[in-house]
């Protein structure tokens, strides 16, 4: 219960369906604002040109309505000429309470007043130069006495007077803020919107991450039904092609797991058996010395030999067992190893061996160092197999040793290790299952020899053989270790 509850914390911590959507939500978002921000700026731009238009339309009203009535200039100004500036446009605006939202003053070229706010500032600017239209506009942005900015536009306008021809200004404004008041409202509208728009997208895509993947939880469903012992591989017909090389993974896993598995059942199968006969043979010879029917120190011996044997055989069991384990926890404790000292270093090990059989041993290697980069203990290990089996199976007095030489094959760069005696040989019959475990070649052996040094050999990269010797005169069995060089 407990591990369930890590895997739905686990899971809640990296939701995939939550880091599709927070992927394609936030692209999303960005887009929608700067889409916005740039509606903000054309809808201003709009703004600006559609009012300043309306500022000119105003400016010319208000000129065509300059009369000359009794000698002097007069502005006729009806209520419907500001109509323009009074319709719905403006109803959602918040106005100011006695301020108009039209600005306008009508003065001589001296600046004396003429019609209009007599409070607004004359436009004390030159006209433009345009010879093509007898009225001349100028827009420009001036600051209000109550600090808010405006915007106006100046016409001079020709007019017919007592003295002749005469240019009036007309100048006509608002505040800008009534600009920007239209266009956060284009704004909002439009986030409004587009908001909208992306909450019905969100749950679409929602709904469709779900749908995606509920094969995934139909597949976590069928493997938290399997039994523990259920290591069949997955199906992967109706996933979706961007699972299959995760399943792919998972199955090699399963297959990895089953083959270990079934590893450590052989093992402790063969392991039983192989203990099985020494122990008994040694409870026999300790029930023989108490009942006395051979003397004690008989017994005893006997004991020790089979305890050594059995010693013997456990740790070979135990080798067996890590040789075929994985790997990756071997290969890591790699070093420089300088093979004829560690060939020397086993015969020395294995000297008393030899001198009890009277053997007569010999190492050939070249003078110059033979490094190779890798595990030593393996190589050690290979090593005391083999030159073990040599003793055990060369007569008393007789010859044998180990060689050390490149490989003379171009295909294969490394070195080869061997290990030779003047046994007996091979029977072919034994020579075809030599390497499998518990086969013995007539020793009192428990088989596992050679079983570990292929295991081994195979860890480093290697390869191993064993064969009768191809001297013509000579007797015994050659095997021979190769290492690639690394």
């Amino acid at each position: 219960m407990k591990a369930r509850t890590e895997v739905d914390a686990a899971a809640d911590a990296f939701s995939l369906r939550r880091r599709l959507l927070i992927w394609m939500v936030v692209p999303l978002l960005v887009f929608v604002l700067f889409d916005a921000w740039l509606g903000y700026r054309s809808a201003l731009q709009t703004t600006q040109s559609a009012y300043d238009r309306l500022l000119v339309t105003a400016a010319h009203a208000l000129g065509d309505m300059i009369r000359l009535e009794r000698g002097e200039l007069q502005v006729t100004l009806p209520h419907t000429a500001l109509e323009l500036y009074s319709t719905d446009v403006r109803t959602d605006l918040r106005e100011q309470p006695g301020r108009s939202p039209l600005l306008y003053r009508v003065n001589f070229l001296n600046g004396d007043f003429l019609a209009g706010d007599a409070a607004l500032p004359p436009y004390t600017g030159l006209p433009p130069l345009n010879d093509a239209y007898a009225s001349r506009l100028q827009f420009y942005d001036r600051d209000m006495p109550d600090g808010e900015p405006a915007r106006f536009v100046a016409l001079w306008q020709p007019v017919e007077s007592a003295e002749g021809m005469r240019y009036v200004v007309v100048q006509v404004g608002e505040y800008v803020a009534y600009r920007y008041a239209i266009g956060r409202t284009i704004l909002w509208k439009t986030l409004a919107r587009q908001f909208g728009l992306l909450f019905l997208l969100l749950m679409a895509m929602w709904i469709v991450a779900t749908a995606a993947l509920r094969p995934l939880r139909v597949l976590a469903r069928s493997v938290e039904q399997r039994s523990p012992d259920d290591l069949k591989p997955l199906s992967v017909a109706s996933t979706p092609e961007e699972v299959g090389p995760l399943l792919s993974a998972f199955n090699g896993l399963l297959a990895r797991v089953d083959d270990s598995r079934q590893r450590q059942q052989r093992f402790v199968a063969d392991a039983s058996h192989q203990l099985r006969t020494p122990l008994a043979v040694l409870q026999l010879h300790a029930e023989s010395g108490l009942k006395g029917d051979v003397p004690a120190r008989e017994a005893l011996a006997s004991i020790a030999d089979t305890t050594g044997r059995t010693s013997r055989v456990v740790h070979q069991l135990l080798m067996w067992n890590r040789a075929q384990s994985d790997h990756g926890d071997l290969v890591q404790v790699a070093e420089d190893v300088e093979l004829r000292s560690l060939m020397q270093d086993v015969a020395v090990e294995l000297s008393p061996l030899l001198a009890r059989r009277q053997l007569d041993f010999s190492l050939d290697a070249p003078e110059a160092a033979a490094n190779w980069h890798g595990q030593r203990w393996m190589v050690e290990e290979i090593l005391k197999n083999l030159l073990t089996n040599a003793i055990q199976h060369s007569p008393d007095k007789s010859e044998l040793g180990m060689r050390l030489r490149e490989s003379a094959e171009s295909d294969r760069v490394g070195w080869e290790l061997e290990v030779w005696d003047s046994g007996p040989g091979l029977v072919k019959a034994v020579a075809d299952r030599l390497f499998e475990p518990f086969i013995t070649g007539g020793g009192k052996g428990a088989g596992l020899g050679l079983a570990i040094c292929r295991d081994l050999a195979l860890a480093l990269g290697g390869e191993i053989s064993v064969r009768n010797r191809a001297e013509a005169s000579a007797t015994g069995v050659s095997a021979v270790l190769f290492l690639p060089r690394k």
